[in-house]
């Protein structure tokens, strides 16, 4: 209010003289009161009115809805500050996980190729075993047979040597006895 009454005082020749030239151009009819006339005195006189009565209200909302403006952009840059750093740290979250998976099939990678080479170590191994154990009974085998087939042939050559002999009895017979006289002879 005090800013008002002084505003009003510092423009107080501007105001005098306004008014004196409103009343003499009034008086010499020069200014015709007719309803434009008035309709824009009123208007003008509704904005001067509404400058000094509300300036320090509309200056205050001006102030405030700046203040309010200013709080929001920076909330808003805040709040972007914040994503790009979640955003940052996802993205490095996601590069450390492909990092990750790309160390963990490097592994399973070399284990399974470490299995796979056992198991064909192991495999390789029983088969020997197996090929090792089918060739010694293949051995045992062929040596049961080779004796008996031994036994057989001897058999067979003793028999067939017996059965010649009874056949030739009596012409063998003075045969062997002889030179088993000559075998102890020479003894």
């Amino acid at each position: 209010m005090k800013k008002k009454t002084s505003m009003i005082l510092q423009n107080k020749t501007l105001i005098g003289a306004s008014i004196l030239a409103f009343f003499v151009c009034s008086s010499k009819n020069l200014i015709i009161y007719n309803e434009e006339i008035l309709v824009a005195l009123s208007f003008l006189l509704f904005v001067l009115f509404s400058f000094y009565s509300f300036q320090e209200t509309v200056k205050q909302t001006f102030q405030d809805r700046q203040q309010t403006i200013l709080n929001e952009l920076e909330q808003v840059l805040v709040t972007k500050a914040t994503t790009i750093k979640n955003l940052q740290m996802t993205h490095t979250k996601s590069l450390q996980l492909v990092q990750s998976l790309e160390a963990l099939k490097k592994t399973a990678v070399e284990e399974l190729e470490m299995a796979q080479s056992q198991r064909i170590q192991a495999f390789e191994t029983k088969l020997k075993r197996k090929c090792l154990q089918k060739l010694q009974t293949i051995l045992a085998l062929e040596k049961q047979w080779s004796h008996e087939l031994h036994q057989q042939i001897g058999s067979s050559f003793q028999q067939s040597v017996l059965a010649h002999f009874y056949k030739n009895q009596a012409t063998l017979l003075p045969q062997f006895i002889d030179q088993a006289c000559l075998q102890l002879k020479k003894k």
